[in-house]
């Protein structure tokens, strides 16, 4: 999570018939396959607070608890929608949980070359943004053979927040010329869908929102589902096709 980029300044591009994120070809297929089993990751989020005097400081309480909002979150989306199962990574063995986690960090360092090639920022990216195949290695296919997974669900995020006395100073300087007031800076989500067998990233997608943050919980859900958007409706369009070969 340390190389993780911030995402602050990249657009989102929302289409209406096309994916919001990158997905692998294979993946976006019309085949009835589809994953069945699903371990989600608890996600790596850096949340940071300011304070009076613009020192920055970790806010390890905060993190955790938007880790395990978005957790439990996923898995009841999975319950309610009937499309997958989830894996409890807290069931997992340690060695399975350090292989996993280490994906994940290895998954952060991809980030900011990702949002690249989602956002078509440079033009020598516009190749991958056709033929989409990052990939994070094999490393993980003993964890699929262990667990009958076939899929992970990566997250990472940050925020920053204004403590109290921060958000006062600020108050004050919108009105008063005593100083420069800290704008609000965007809480940033990104997610990956990772094959266990083969580490290919199934799926990739951000959200950004300078209105949200995450230590609201309601905010965490919302753009949980927002990065989760190409997984479910590629899920729901299995099932439908499942439903209509049964006929």
């Amino acid at each position: 999570m340390r190389y993780f980029v911030s995402i602050v300044g990249l657009c989102l591009i929302l289409t209406a018939c096309g994916p919001r994120g990158l997905v692998r070809s294979e993946f976006a297929g019309g085949t009835k396959d589809g994953p069945k089993k699903v371990i989600v990751v608890p996600a790596d989020f850096v949340i940071t607070e300011v304070t009076f005097g613009k020192t920055e400081e970790r806010v390890v309480s905060a993190e955790r608890q938007a880790s395990e909002t978005l957790s439990r979150h996923i898995m009841d989306l999975g319950r309610q929608e009937q499309a997958f199962s989830v894996v409890d990574f807290n069931r997992l063995s340690r060695p399975q949980k350090d292989t996993l986690l280490q994906h994940r960090a290895l998954f952060a360092t991809m980030v900011s070359q990702l949002l690249l090639v989602k956002e078509e920022a440079d033009d020598v990216w516009q190749g991958k943004l056709r033929y989409f195949d990052y990939t994070l290695g094999r490393g993980l296919r003993d964890v699929a053979d262990q667990t009958g997974a076939e899929t992970a669900i990566f997250i990472v995020g940050k925020d920053t927040v204004r403590s109290t006395s921060r958000k006062v100073l600020d108050t004050l300087s919108s009105v008063l010329p005593i100083g420069e007031s800290l704008s609000a800076q965007p809480a940033a989500v990104v997610m990956a869908v990772v094959d266990l067998r083969t580490g290919n990233i199934l799926m990739f997608d951000d959200d950004t929102a300078t209105r949200k943050a995450l230590t609201d919980e309601s905010d965490v859900k919302a753009m949980g589902e927002n990065v989760l958007t190409d997984f479910r409706n590629t899920l729901k369009k299995r099932q439908e096709l499942a439903g209509k070969g049964s006929k």
